[in-house]
């Protein structure tokens, strides 16, 4: 048990109502986890307000209720009132003040960007493990180290649990952790105040624009990361991207860059891909080899060196760096091939944005010699804006196209198809739109002839289907591999 005196002295902005020798053992945002000396952190959500859940966690035994102004009539005079203007701000900081700040006693290395989070800290653990130093991972595939695996449905969890990962990781051995870092979860706070070694973009897209409404709001957004790094530490960034300068010019950090051209510290050259795996150039300060990773798109080749280049950085040698990084385990639903004997490539891939789905259609016309046969569809309550430029994108380098349910949420799974077919009203391919997802696969499956290529994007690792609030069983995987067996087809 921790004093919350102890714990909220000099936060800035905060106001303790009640006596500071109150002890908690918890934090929690959630009411139905409260128990006795439980501090709940009462805070509005974009469906929910945690206020309105008060009596409830009063009635479980809280100690104290960390909110916004004012005090409401239903907190009692016995139990402890925390408020600020900032509640958001104030939880990230006291949450990491009751874990004993484990962000500095680990090299946090944060990564955001459109696409690519994932495959890239991936790499730079696999990376540093190769260089002998422990790594934790937290992202959209959860959080682990050693016997620690913990599902998340948040890219970046909420501050308590995000330093209950920290705090566990830092006692089982872990010398840093590589976490994925979200747009809404820096608008949120979740990460405020905590100590970087370092961070990497990996590059910005349309994405997440019913959060940010515009795009130059969502730069700004990722900006906050950047932002929070001292001189001390470093800033991978894509030399490339059409927001370099942004970025360059709002850290303090040393910048390290890297992509395609010739001013990138890191530069990848040459780049020769197969259906499976690629061969190219990098080059960086005082390295240059021939690099043949088992992943065969560009921008695995761009993870790669973002990943090197943030390894180099923190003390890694470029050669074990590069060779953990190439041999990096298979990444769910990542560019993840399914193999069930069929004579057709079947690829199931989360590209879930109109850049990533054109990265991903691009590279099949590149690596395939028959047809290319794309199913997607975009998930509901999400941004819309983004829904015909995906159908244009498909129309524009597929051969048939599969359009399908995602997970429409709450949302008319039907108003969200045609807003990605208005994308495809001009072309002149073969387009279908089927509601159920397995049987578009199916359907796709079946089309398919020796030489093609099968994409089924958006998903991913994911394994289950959001519909009207409820969780059904579905993965993109499971239900390909099944299609093909059923098909018969064989080379």
């Amino acid at each position: 048990m921790t004093k919350l005196g102890d714990i909220l002295h000099s936060i800035t902005g905060v106001k303790l109502r009640g006596p500071r020798r109150c002890t908690i053992g918890s934090i929690v945002l959630d009411s139905r986890a409260v128990q006795p000396g439980t501090l709940f952190a009462a805070l509005r959500g974009n469906t929910s307000d945690g206020r309105l859940f008060i009596p409830e966690a009063i009635h479980r035994g809280a100690s104290a209720i960390l909110s916004e102004p004012p005090r409401p009539e239903s907190c009692p005079p016995g139990v402890v009132w925390i408020e600020s203007e900032q509640p958001r701000k104030a939880l990230a900081e006291i949450v990491r003040r009751f874990h004993g700040a484990p962000d500095e006693r680990l090299d946090i290395v944060g990564i955001t960007g459109t696409d690519g989070k994932t495959s890239t800290s991936h790499m730079l653990s696999s990376a540093l493990f190769a260089n002998g130093i422990p790594t934790g991972l937290g992202g959209t595939l959860g959080q682990k180290f050693g016997t620690i695996q913990t599902e998340t449905t948040l890219t970046t969890p909420e501050a308590p649990a995000l330093y209950s990962f920290l705090t566990n990781a830092s006692a089982e051995g872990a010398e840093a952790v590589v976490l994925e870092v979200s747009s809404a979860a820096l608008i949120a706070e979740r990460v405020h105040a905590m100590s970087f070694a370092g961070a990497i973009l990996t590059g910005v897209g349309h994405d997440h624009l019913d959060l940010h409404e515009t795009l130059e709001d969502y730069v700004l957004a990722k900006h906050r990361l950047f932002d929070m790094l001292p001189a001390s530490a470093f800033a991978v960034l894509p030399g490339d991207d059409a927001h370099f300068r942004s970025f360059r010019d709002v850290t303090r950090a040393k910048v390290i860059t890297f992509g395609q051209n010739e001013r990138c510290e890191w530069k990848i050259s040459g780049h020769k891909p197969s259906t499976d795996s690629a061969t190219f150039l990098l080059e960086g300060p005082g390295f240059q080899d021939e690099v043949q990773i088992n992943r065969p798109a560009v921008w695995d080749a761009r993870n790669l060196a973002a990943s090197v280049a943030a390894a180099v950085a923190m003390g890694a040698s470029a050669d074990y760096a590069v060779r953990g990084a190439a041999c990096c385990p298979p990444i769910p639903g990542r560019w993840e091939s399914i193999e069930e004997g069929q004579s057709f490539s079947a690829i199931v891939d989360y590209a879930h944005t109109p850049d990533a789905l054109g990265r991903a259609l691009r590279h099949m016309r590149q690596v395939i010699d028959g047809k290319v046969i794309v199913v997607f569809g975009c998930g509901g309550n999400r941004d819309q804006d983004k829904r015909a430029p995906m159908g244009k994108i498909a129309g524009e380098f597929a051969d048939a196209v599969f359009v399908t349910d995602d997970n429409p949420r709450y949302e008319d799974p039907g108003e969200i198809a045609s807003q990605i077919m208005s994308g495809l009203a001009t072309s002149s391919i073969t387009v279908k739109r089927i509601a159920d997802r397995g049987e578009a696969i199916r359907c796709a499956v079946a089309r398919a002839r020796t030489g093609d290529g099968v994409l089924i994007a958006g998903k991913g690792h994911e394994t289950t289907q959001e519909l009207d609030g409820r969780q059904h069983s579905f993965d993109d995987r499971e239900q390909l591999a099944a299609a093909i067996r059923s098909a018969g087809v064989r080379p």
